[in-house]
């Protein structure tokens, strides 16, 4: 019976910790064609976490820098990053810089007017299909977006820090 009790807790913390991942792909949603919004440049603190400050840097005019750094330690996360549009909606296709494999990370961005709350909604890791193509994830995108159990329950708030 412990043995038992082990098991499902086990799995429940497992599901709580897999919960909130994004769906990852190897295309990404399109070429990076959309310019640099400059909102989204500066530093960036979660609103969940005082953790971990994020830098947004202009890498060239289509793509961003992004560095996830501890506040207490100097090791630092680097991810690329451009965004995609479809039907006025925007999405950041973002994949980390020191990964063997190419894996791009899709979430939906809301800016708030002022710039200083960015909104990241991952679109759901429940996604079985399969694309080949951009043009394929884009239509199925397209098709989902408006479903709210296209994104994860779990909204990633961003508050300006500098």
């Amino acid at each position: 019976m412990k043995k038992l009790l082990l098991q499902i807790t086990l799995l429940a913390g497992l599901m709580l910790v897999l919960q909130g991942c994004p769906y990852g792909t190897e295309i990404a949603i399109d070429e990076p064609t959309v310019k640099i919004d400059e909102k989204l440049l500066g530093k960036w603190e979660a609103k969940n976490s005082g953790d971990y400050m994020y830098t947004v840097t202009k890498k060239d005019d289509f793509n961003y820098k992004f560095e996830k750094k501890g506040k207490t330690s100097t090791d630092a996360t680097l991810y690329t990053g451009f965004l995609s549009v479809i039907d006025g909606v925007k999405f950041i296709n973002i994949s980390e810089d020191a990964s063997s494999t190419k894996t791009f990370y899709l979430y939906k961005l809301e800016m708030s007017g002022s710039g200083a709350k960015a909104t990241l909604l991952p679109v759901t890791e429940n996604i079985t299909e399969k694309f080949a193509t951009a043009p394929e994830l884009k239509a199925f995108i397209k098709k989902n977006m408006g479903l709210s159990f296209f994104y994860s329950k779990d909204k990633e708030e961003y508050f300006r820090a500098d």
